[in-house]
């Protein structure tokens, strides 16, 4: 019998597998963490790619928005934050005058307890706000891009005089890599804009990894023209959160200096696609079912399925929060099977968030979703067509059961590697 470790939240199960079936095993490339955070932030700070160090680019009197990330990003703010508030010092800006925006996007506001835990003793020194997607008090509507997208920001951010970001290089299913612009494109821009972006045409004309003829990241990149990001500081970790790079300045060039070493890391070569593939989930992806099914999204949108036609895809995950956003709930409850919700996407649109309906329609259409080790009844995850087993053990032993000549693929960071059928 062989055992691999899959992260499930917070914990790690040990899946065992009898000796005689056929197992990838598709983890990210081993890269060294840096020896030190804080002092590769201090590197990348004071050697900023195409641009000016921070201290240079600001003024004494100007006003600064500091566009941090929300709880489901996990990344070593509470370093990074306190250093760049150290340049803006050596700039000549006052704290007073540094208000950090929590990019939420859609996602919920992030409890006072939550920005401590993340930031550290950081929230007592500056001004920490929630965006509001929804609030339209709160925000501005500063144009359109070439092909008629509203440009809707949070009000703090686009009067600030200096907007600077940090950020996570990761794959994502419309940028192809998150990072860079992303952050005040969609994290402090309003429903309207996010609701135009995640929408059914944009969905199949993007691919998790591709961002060069990405129009979504072309999207991001014309809005940064129009409201400029000054400064980013992005980091590419570990599935385990280690930070292997740092890259700050230029929203567009440091951004890519980061996505050839998250390319090195994440993106894995597979001999053949599994009829069943195993995506772990770690904490805080695994917090809510919205969050949590993104593993799903390597094992079926990468540049080829890795799942067969009719397979089956198991996620671990509590999902302790629930389901998160409530919309695409909605849509698939209402839907009469899975090209229903197919349909409705595609003829009715849908406001940010529910377009994780056409993502696991489109996705299960390809393979069957297993939730194991979550919280949620068993009867919410059938309403969402999802199937519900209690443990990943027992999820995988019924599979096998069924196809005892079934190849495993696991993937033990389903929301960061890329697997990638290997050619010939």
């Amino acid at each position: 019998m062989k055992r691999f470790p899959i992260p499930c939240g917070k914990r790690t199960i040990h899946l065992e597998i009898p000796d005689h079936v056929p197992v990838q095993w598709v983890q990210s490339h081993g890269m060294a963490p840096v020896p030190d955070v804080k002092s590769a932030v201090e590197d990348a700070l004071h050697h900023p790619i195409h641009s000016a160090r921070l201290r240079d680019l600001v003024k004494p009197g100007q006003t600064v928005a500091l566009i941090v990330t929300d709880i489901t990003r996990q990344l070593p703010e509470e370093t990074i934050v306190p250093l760049l508030l150290e340049e803006l010092k050596q700039g000549g800006i006052r704290k007073k005058d540094i208000t950090a925006v929590v990019a939420t996007g859609t996602h919920r506001p992030n409890t006072p307890e939550e920005l401590k835990e993340k930031f550290g003793e950081v929230v007592k020194e500056i001004t920490f706000v929630n965006h509001d997607a929804y609030d339209s008090k709160e925000l501005l509507l500063l144009g359109k891009t070439t092909g008629g997208i509203p440009l809707v920001f949070n009000r703090t951010v686009a009067r600030a005089d200096i907007r600077i970001s940090t950020g996570v290089i990761e794959t994502h299913l419309f940028a192809g890599y998150s990072g860079g612009a992303k952050s005040i494109a969609v994290g402090v821009a309003g429903e309207e804009t996010i609701g135009a972006t995640h929408n059914f045409q944009m969905m199949q004309e993007t691919r998790l990894g591709i961002v060069e003829g990405n129009r979504f990241r072309s999207f991001l990149n014309e809005a940064n023209r129009l409201l400029r990001l000054h400064f980013i500081v992005n980091v590419v970790q570990t599935g385990k959160k280690e930070v292997v790079k740092v890259v700050a300045g230029d929203p567009v060039e440091a951004f890519h200096e980061g996505v050839k070493i998250a390319r090195q890391l994440f993106e894995v070569e597979i001999r053949e696609p599994g009829e069943i593939v195993v995506s772990g989930v770690s904490h805080p992806k695994s917090l809510d079912l919205y969050q949590a099914t993104r593993a799903a999204n390597v094992v079926a949108f990468g540049p080829q399925p890795v799942v067969t036609k009719g397979g089956v895809i198991l996620i671990p995950a509590p999902c302790e929060d629930g389901c998160g956003h409530p919309g695409y709930c909605d849509i698939m409850k209402r839907a009469q099977d899975v090209d229903d919700i197919i349909a409705i996407s595609r003829e009715e649109g849908f406001a940010p968030g529910e377009q994780k309906a056409l993502i696991l329609a489109r996705i299960l259409k390809q393979a069957r979703i297993v939730m194991t080790d979550c919280l949620l009844p068993e009867e919410t995850l059938n309403e969402l067509y999802l199937e519900s087993v209690p443990t990943l053990q027992d999820a995988l032993d019924r599979e096998l059961k069924k196809n005892p000549k079934a190849r495993v693929v696991l993937i033990p960071d389903g929301l960061l590697t890329l697997p990638i059928i290997k050619k010939g």
